[in-house]
């Protein structure tokens, strides 16, 4: 029985082996048909790729023969174009060059017929005219040499002389009449202590305020408001007469009514400005510029009013205008207008003419007029014959006597320094002091003196005349080198 149950066992054991075996075949075999299967998939998908590349190539190759036959098409095209083209301009040479033979042979026949006529060659001709024209042109020099030299170089001095009498007789001149001090009346003596205030408040006040000196005094029924400054002066007087009419005279009220008085003032600029436009008949002018104009109420110059300046610069310019047959109002214009820049921000690092040129310029002021402007210091060149012309009225009206407060003496005496400062250093062979001692030109010794000696030359200059000279505005040190090669011949 144990055998028998032995062998049962054994199989049904080899029974389950050989249905593994026969399940794992049928798994392989399943398998192996799936991977044949997507075998055959990709075999099939490569073909169609190969058959569209095969298409996509022989598509290309097609483009590529029609591009091709345009393209030699084009080409042909082109070639015979310019064959016509070649062949039209060898036409052209050919009928130009039988255009030429036969101008050439004219020519040859009219020579010869002017040979036959006259007798001498076309040579000899030509040189007779050259010669002929020659002295006809030298005749014509030597008549206009003649005259000009008629007229003497004294002569042309004494026009220029009488061209400048005329036009200073025709400007009537003022002396200088700025003063640094006004009177500002005062209805009772008792007003006179209001002002000082106890101990001294309210006239401290004023001042500190104001910027200018309240003198009060023993002179009957007014007082005295002195400043340098022409505008704080009258600011303060305004605001005096404002506290005196007011009555109320104490440190808030002054700072009120000097307020007051400093922004209509101010204010008034353009309306001065206006009034001197109107006056001159310069018209068209923008509002900064106549606001500009009017400030230059308050600038001195030498103690001289730089607005009444302005006015007296613009008159000379016109009639100089006049005299010369120049457009007078464009040299009013530019006259008026010379020294606005003066009126521009005082922080302004520029010239006063470079900032006035730029204040005009964007103002929409014409270029005549700016580069006249521009150039009256020379910081520029001029473009015009408007810009010698505002120079010119420019100096008469500020070295006229009577228009400065320097005294002749003074004048002399600064003169005199500045070319003494200069002559001192050596190699320098002379100095003279021009534009009313604006200028001094230094001539300096070519032997002794090199170009970087003349630079450095000229700062010392400035910096001796800056320690030792008292002067308005600035003086222009130039050093002029220059070598001259001389030799007679006996």
């Amino acid at each position: 029985m144990e055998n028998i149950s032995d062998i049962s066992i054994f199989a049904a054991s080899a029974a389950a082996f050989a249905f593994a075996g026969l399940v794992f075949a049928l798994r392989r075999n399943r398998a192996l048909r799936l991977e044949n299967e997507r075998l055959a998939a990709e075999r099939r998908d490569a073909e169609v790729s190969a058959r569209e590349r095969v298409a996509e190539n022989e598509k290309l190759a097609a483009e590529r023969r029609a591009a091709n036959e345009k393209e030699a098409r084009e080409n042909l095209v082109r070639a015979h174009e310019l064959e016509l083209r070649l062949a039209k301009a060898e036409a052209r040479e050919r009928a130009l060059a039988a255009e030429a033979e036969k101008l050439a042979a004219a020519r040859e026949r009219y020579e010869e017929k002017i040979r036959g006529v006259a007798g001498i060659s076309v040579e000899k001709a030509r040189a007779d005219l050259l010669k002929s024209v020659a002295e006809d042109a030298a005749e014509e020099a030597r008549a206009i040499r003649r005259g000009v030299l008629e007229k003497s170089e004294a002569e042309y001095a004494n026009d220029a002389r009488k061209l400048l009498i005329t036009t200073m007789q025709r400007v009537a001149p003022r002396l200088n009449e700025e003063l640094s001090s006004e009177l500002v009346p005062i209805p009772a003596e008792e007003i006179k202590g209001r002002l000082i205030g106890r101990e001294g408040r309210n006239i401290k006040s004023f001042e500190q305020t104001t910027g200018a000196t309240l003198i009060i005094d023993d002179t009957p029924g007014s007082v005295l408001v002195s400043c340098f400054d022409p505008f704080r002066r009258q600011v303060a007087a305004l605001a005096l007469r404002r506290l005196i009419a007011d009555g109320r005279i104490h440190p808030q009220s002054i700072e009120y009514y000097v307020e007051e008085a400093r922004r209509e003032t101010a204010a008034n600029a353009v309306a001065v400005g206006t009034k001197v436009c109107d006056d001159l008949g310069v018209h068209d002018v923008a509002e900064s510029v106549r606001e500009l104009l009017g400030k230059l109420q308050f600038r001195l110059s030498v103690n001289q009013n730089t607005l009444a300046h302005s006015v007296e610069t613009a008159q000379l310019a016109g009639t100089f205008a006049a005299e010369l047959g120049l457009d007078v109002a464009l040299a009013v214009r530019a006259g008026l207008f010379h020294d606005i820049g003066k009126a521009v921000d005082a922080n302004n690092e520029d010239a006063h003419a470079i900032a006035g040129a730029r204040a005009l310029r964007l103002a929409g002021e014409c270029r005549e007029v700016v580069n006249a402007v521009e150039s009256h210091h020379r910081e520029v060149g001029h473009e015009n014959i408007y810009g010698p012309l505002v120079m010119l009225a420019d100096s008469i009206s500020a070295t006229r006597p009577g228009a400065r407060a320097a005294t002749r003496e003074g004048y002399a005496e600064r003169i005199a320094a500045l070319e003494k400062i200069a002559k001192a250093f050596p190699g320098v062979t002379d100095a003279f002091a021009i534009q009313a001692g604006r200028e001094v030109r230094v001539i300096v010794s070519s032997a002794e003196v090199s170009d970087a000696e003349a630079r450095a030359l000229a700062q010392k200059i400035r910096i001796d005349v800056e320690e030792k000279l008292t002067y308005p505005g600035k003086i222009k040190i130039v050093v002029i080198r220059e070598f001259r090669a001389q030799e007679e011949a006996l």
